[in-house]
């Protein structure tokens, strides 16, 4: 299973990191990877979210619909996005290293009999991509949330644009894209997905997919980067 990878180091508590990451209605002002296109879609397990992706700043956006599969604050989010032929599954762990310290781990896993035709095209720009996020989160956590915080613990003020220009949200609501609706948040829903794109899919790891053990017996960033990759880029 093809697998891209970003980590990093952020001189913050677990806490606050994971608000800047499930906020996505505040992605805008410092995230250029990923831009929430309806803030009124809450993250929740078994939502489907709408979201766009620019893999490289300045790139045209690409709109994507995932679903939430997995919620566990404030370590764990986790949403699949799927097309016929092909699975994209984003995973986001936050691990508290040491207090006041929060290690970022963006693991992103394709599948689907299509994988192998597109992955070539996008897998340098998406690793980019992640990578990028990453080192805007960090930023962001540590010079605009860390800086505006007080004794008696973080409070939101307003958001500067910073380096990064805001995005604008699209003037048409959510429900005028022309997208089919799929009934994810149907009662009693319980895997947050469509089964029908891929029946048995299990929520966890894919079967015979292992992760490289750290020393202390968690799990972590020692995925193959693959640094020397140089694929085509489409014209």
């Amino acid at each position: 299973m093809p697998t891209l990878y970003a980590e990093i180091d952020i001189n913050a508590p677990q806490s606050v990191v994971w608000q800047a990451l499930i906020r996505k209605d505040q992605w805008r002002f410092w995230n250029t990877f990923l831009y929430d296109c309806d803030p009124g879609l809450p993250i929740a397990r078994g939502n489907e979210i709408f979201l766009s992706m620019q893999r490289l700043e300045g790139d045209e956006e690409t709109e994507f619909q995932p679903v939430i599969t997995m919620l566990r604050p404030p370590t764990m989010l986790r949403w699949i996005s799927t097309i016929p032929g092909l699975r994209s599954e984003h995973m986001f762990e936050l691990r508290e290293t040491v207090p006041g310290r929060t290690r970022y781990m963006h693991r992103e896993h394709f599948s689907g009999i299509l994988s192998k035709v597109f992955l070539p095209f996008i897998r340098q720009d998406e690793r980019q991509g992640l990578r990028r996020m990453a080192q805007q989160l960090k930023m962001h956590v540590e010079n605009t949330m860390l800086g505006n915080s007080t004794n008696e613990g973080y409070r939101h003020q307003p958001y500067s644009s910073g380096p990064y220009p805001e995005r604008p949200y699209p003037e048409r609501p959510y429900r005028e894209q022309p997208y089919p609706e799929r009934g994810y948040n149907a009662p009693g829903y319980e895997r947050g997905y469509d089964p029908g794109y891929d029946p048995g899919y299990d929520p966890g790891y894919a079967p015979g997919y292992e992760r490289p053990p750290y020393p202390d017996g968690g799990y972590g960033g020692n995925y193959p980067r693959d640094d020397d990759y140089r694929p085509r880029r489409r014209r």
